[in-house]
């Protein structure tokens, strides 16, 4: 009789475990994690198996409850299963280490680390991890970060600026009285689904206006996430919730699960369309968090799609000219883990910035930044403090080349957007590079050239007066830089270039040869307009040619005769009394159509050479603007900026007048071919 009690109440127990667990399991499937660990702990107590423990586990640690995740891992991966169960889960000692992290105890967290990386049989160095986390929490951070007024007391996320607009994914509670009263809201946090949202703001990042949720077809009635414009502004990728178009009811897969799918939203007429879901996607799989490259040539994501390396991979597809898409390709190793990749994002420069759980760092989600070279990504390296934190740090992008905006949950509540400042260089790998200064007529190397390296904000970063060979290497960092020189009886010449990696081939400077008195002297001896007739005709056509402008011959070189263009000071527009002179010139080009010219711009004698190269660059990159405008294949024309080194009026410094300074600050059109 004993045992048929003994049998009844194991019977009892039984059912009262496996209900509990059912209700945690309905709990934790709708994204109630708290509450599906609240039934979990009860089907432990009458139940303490390792199946229970676990549930409790994920329970806690998805719900972001990392206090009571450390309690009872500690029961798993150090107590009740260690000595008599070596078949634990290898995961847990990885959720050991980021739960740790996040309560501060990041020491002890490195312990599980290690642990985890040698059940993989990985090596990992826990001395050199503890040095790498000491760093990226240095006293000397690359960069600020301001928490935005953007944020709500709701979850936003996913930032993208777009001129004085900022577009963000929020499930706040807006003034629309539609939305606070009657709007679906998503189970888990009884907040209304996910909405995308603009708002303008001022040069802080700070709020401008009142934060608009976009229209329908943008936002449907269920979850809709990050997202991704093109260059013009026309197209939209955007993250959203699996569902039927005829019904807008959510697409559910054998798993009960919704998952996230990319679509794509057109604006016509200032209006946008119905967003349609992109042809590569497949129901099974979730697809989420695009970025479009600048030049729209390649759309990334999160996918965790069969093939990957675990959890959630990057991926990106090229898009084609007729706007089909390719088959979706891997990004590996380099960048993904047997973790979370998710939420990338394309620099203009190239470089993938995403967030990763998968890597050592601060703590759950960290954002890197892996650099681009000519072979592809390298390996991703942490930002570090403060735009990482313990907790959740993600959706990073820029808006300028050192200015942008991130998500972070690290209030321990709700997402919040957060703006930054780059303070200094990230990306510090050297590539040794290769420069060359040749004769542009020869194409024969100078000897003893003088040659500078210009870096960021006019930076001196390299120089040598006797380049001997007319060659040289220098180790120089990811960046963009002026490559700037010159050699014996020849004059200067500048390159802009940026280092993304191994060089294919040496960056050239061609410049161009000056004559001697002594040998314009002979070349007169010579009867040079007779021979110039009869062996080059095309140069003595140009050169008796009356048609305004005209071409003259100075110091050996041939010029196209018409009034400097003239800038103003610190500025490099074109003015409109220059405007005539160009439509001039422009008119000779077209008549000959094999000249070829080289425009060459200078400054005034005010600012330093650090300062007034760039800005005499820019000075001839727009007067060659204006050229290619008017109908001059740009292929024809070459230009350059000297700084302050050729003043047409030689004053002494700080004594010219505004008059001398005008003059000096023109463009000037030399002829290189004919």
């Amino acid at each position: 009789m004993k045992n048929i009690y003994l049998l009844l109440a194991i019977l009892c127990l039984s059912k009262t475990v496996i209900a509990q667990s059912k209700k945690g399991d309905r709990f934790f499937k709708r994204g109630d994690y708290i509450g599906a660990a609240h039934y979990y702990e009860q089907a432990l107590r009458d139940n303490n198996s390792k199946e229970n423990l676990r549930n409790v586990i994920d329970a806690y640690y998805l719900g972001q409850d990392y206090k009571n995740a450390v309690l009872y891992l500690n029961q798993l991966v150090n107590e009740r299963f260690n000595d008599q169960d070596r078949t634990f889960d290898n995961e847990f000692n990885f959720k050991m280490y980021h739960a740790l992290t996040v309560t501060g105890e990041g020491a002890e967290a490195l312990n599980y680390l290690e642990a985890y990386y040698k059940n993989k049989g990985e090596d990992f160095d826990k001395t050199k991890a503890l040095e790498t986390v000491k760093a990226l929490t240095s006293s000397n951070p690359k960069f600020d970060a301001t928490k935005s007024n953007i944020s709500s007391e709701a979850d936003d996320f996913g930032p993208v600026r777009v001129g004085d607009s900022v577009f963000f994914t929020s499930d706040r509670l807006n003034d629309e009285v539609f939305r606070t009263l009657f709007a679906k809201r998503f189970k888990s946090t009884q907040r209304p689904f996910l909405d995308i949202y603009g708002v303008r703001v001022n040069d802080k990042n700070e709020l401008a206006g009142e934060a608009v949720r976009l229209g329908q077809g943008v936002n449907s009635s269920l979850h809709d996430g990050n997202i991704s414009f093109n260059a013009a502004g026309d197209e939209m990728y955007i993250s959203r919730s699996a569902y039927e178009k005829s019904d807008s009811k959510r697409i559910f897969d054998e798993e009960g699960t919704n998952r996230v799918h990319l679509y794509k939203s057109v604006r016509i007429d200032e209006v946008w369309r119905e967003a349609e879901r992109l042809p590569f996607v497949k129901e099974q799989f979730s697809y989420m968090h695009p970025t479009l490259t600048k030049d729209g040539k390649r759309l990334y994501f999160a996918s965790d799609m069969d093939g990957g390396l675990g959890g959630y991979d990057i991926y990106y597809v090229t898009v084609h000219l007729d706007g089909s898409y390719s088959t979706p390709v891997n990004l590996g190793p380099t960048i993904n883990t047997a973790h979370r990749e998710q939420f990338p994002y394309v620099s203009d420069s190239g470089d993938l910035y995403f967030a990763t759980d998968g890597r050592l760092g601060l703590g759950l989600l960290d954002i890197f930044v892996a650099p681009l070279t000519v072979k592809g990504f390298t390996e991703p390296i942490n930002l570090g403090a403060p735009v990482n934190s313990p907790y959740d740090d993600f959706s990073l992008t820029y808006y300028s080349q050192n200015e942008g905006l991130f998500a972070t949950n690290r209030s321990g509540k709700d997402d919040d957007i957060y703006s930054f400042v780059q303070t200094s260089k990230l990306i510090t790998r050297k590539f040794n590079s290769q420069f060359e200064i040749r004769d542009a007529v020869t194409n024969e190397l100078i000897s003893d050239a003088t040659i500078k390296i210009i870096g960021y904000q006019g930076k001196e970063i390299y120089s040598e007066t006797q380049a001997a060979k007319g060659t040289f290497t220098v180790p120089l960092t990811v960046d963009d830089y002026t490559f700037i020189g010159s050699g014996d009886n020849h004059e200067q010449g500048s390159l802009d270039f940026q280092i993304r990696g191994v060089q294919e081939a040496p960056y050239v400077i061609k410049v161009n040869r000056i004559f001697t008195e002594s040998e314009l002297t002979m070349m007169k001896q010579k009867n040079l307009a007779k021979d110039l007739k009869d062996k080059d005709p095309s140069r003595f056509e140009l050169l008796t040619d009356t048609q305004s402008p005209q071409v003259v011959e100075k110091e050996g070189k041939l010029f196209i005769d018409v009034a400097p263009i003239y800038f103003d000071f610190d500025l490099y527009s074109i003015r409109e009394d220059s405007q005539v002179v160009l439509d001039e010139l422009a008119a000779k080009l077209i008549k000959y159509k094999r000249i070829k010219m080289k425009i060459q711009s200078h400054t005034d004698s005010r600012g330093s050479e650090a300062y007034n190269v760039p800005l005499s660059q820019n000075r001839a990159k727009a007067t060659f603007d204006y050229l290619v405008e008017k109908g001059i294949d740009p292929t024809r024309i070459q230009y350059q900026g000297y700084g302050n080194s050729q003043p047409v009026v030689d004053c002494p410094a700080g004594q010219c007048t505004e008059e001398e300074h005008q003059l000096n600050r023109r463009s000037e059109f030399e002829i290189t071919g004919y």
